[in-house]
C-alpha cells in the first residue's frame, strides 16, 4: 500500500510517502534553482559525463535549447532564470574572449564562480530568489590531464563533484543517479544510465524537463567532447517505456 501526506516546515513542503513498512520523504525548497531543467554530472572510471534536458521556460512559454555550452573546451551547463543565464553565457564569452581562453580547468571555474557571484547579486534581491549555477567540465589543463566535474553554486562558489542532479528534476533523479552511477564502469556505459534517467524524469515524472537530452562525454587526455548518438538516446527512451509498464508488477512481487 502506498499513502501519501504532506505537511510544511521551516518553509518548505514536504511530502512524506510509504511502501509497505519503508518510509521516506522528498523535501523541496523554496530557493531551490527549479526553473524547468535537469542537468546530472557524473565522474566514471576513465572520464566525466555531463548532460540536460532541453526544455526551458521564456517568456512563460516552455522551449527547446541546449543548454550545454562548450566555450574553449570546457562544458558548461547551466540552470536556473533563463534571462539570467543568458546574461552569463554572454559574460562568459566576453571574458574568455579577453583573456584569450583558458589556462586550466580551474581558471575556468574561478572565472565562473565570480560571474556567478556579481549575477546573484544584481539580481538576488530583485527576483527574491536564488538566480542560476552550473556543471563545469573539462581536462584538468584543459588539453590533457584528467577529466574534472565542478558544481557551481548561485552564491558563486564550487565544489569538486563525483556525480550530481540538480534543476527541478533534480530530486527525482538523484536516487536513480546515485543507485545507477557506477565510478568502476567507463564513461560510455555511465552516459546510457544517465541518458536512462533524464528520460525516466522527462514529462511524466517532471513536466518541467522534457526534449532531447544532450549528453556529452569527455575522457581523461582526450579534450574533444564526444556527444551521445540520436540512436543511444532512442534506445534509453525506450527502456524507459518498458521498465514503466512493468515497474509496478516488479515492486509488488512477494516470495512464496
Amino acid at each position: 500500500m502506498v499513502r501519501f501526506w504532506p505537511f510544511c516546515e521551516d518553509g518548505s513542503a514536504k511530502t512524506n510517502y510509504a511502501i509497505g513498512n519503508k518510509r521516506a520523504s522528498i523535501v523541496s525548497h523554496p530557493n531551490r534553482l527549479d526553473h524547468g531543467t535537469l542537468l546530472i554530472g557524473v565522474r566514471a572510471k576513465d572520464g566525466v559525463v555531463i548532460a540536460a534536458d532541453s526544455k526551458v521556460m521564456r517568456g512563460g512559454e516552455a522551449h527547446y535549447a541546449d543548454k550545454i555550452h562548450v566555450l574553449g573546451d570546457v562544458a558548461f551547463a547551466t540552470e536556473g532564470l533563463t534571462g539570467v543565464a543568458d546574461d552569463f553565457l554572454l559574460l562568459l564569452n566576453d571574458r574568455f574572449g579577453r583573456n584569450r581562453g583558458f589556462n586550466s580547468l580551474y581558471e575556468a571555474k574561478v572565472l565562473a564562480e565570480d560571474l556567478v557571484a556579481e549575477l546573484q547579486e544584481r539580481y538576488g534581491n530583485r527576483v527574491g530568489e536564488n538566480t542560476i549555477g552550473a556543471l563545469v567540465a573539462g581536462l584538468e589543463n584543459i588539453t590533457s590531464g584528467n577529466a574534472k566535474l565542478y558544481y557551481l553554486h548561485s552564491h558563486g562558489y564550487a565544489e569538486a563533484v563525483t556525480y550530481r542532479s540538480t534543476g527541478s528534476g533534480g530530486p527525482y533523479a538523484t536516487a536513480f543517479v546515485k543507485f545507477l552511477q557506477d565510478p568502476t564502469l567507463d564513461v560510455e556505459e555511465n552516459a546510457r544510465r544517465v541518458a536512462f534517467v533524464i528520460h525516466w524524469v522527462a514529462e511524466a515524472v517532471d513536466t518541467n524537463v522534457g526534449g532531447k537530452p544532450t549528453i556529452g562525454i569527455i575522457r581523461d587526455g582526450q579534450k574533444q567532447i564526444i556527444w551521445m548518438a540520436d540512436e543511444e538516446l532512442d534506445q534509453a527512451r525506450r527502456q524507459v517505456e518498458l521498465v514503466r509498464k512493468d515497474l509496478w508488477k516488479r515492486l509488488t512481487l512477494t516470495e512464496k
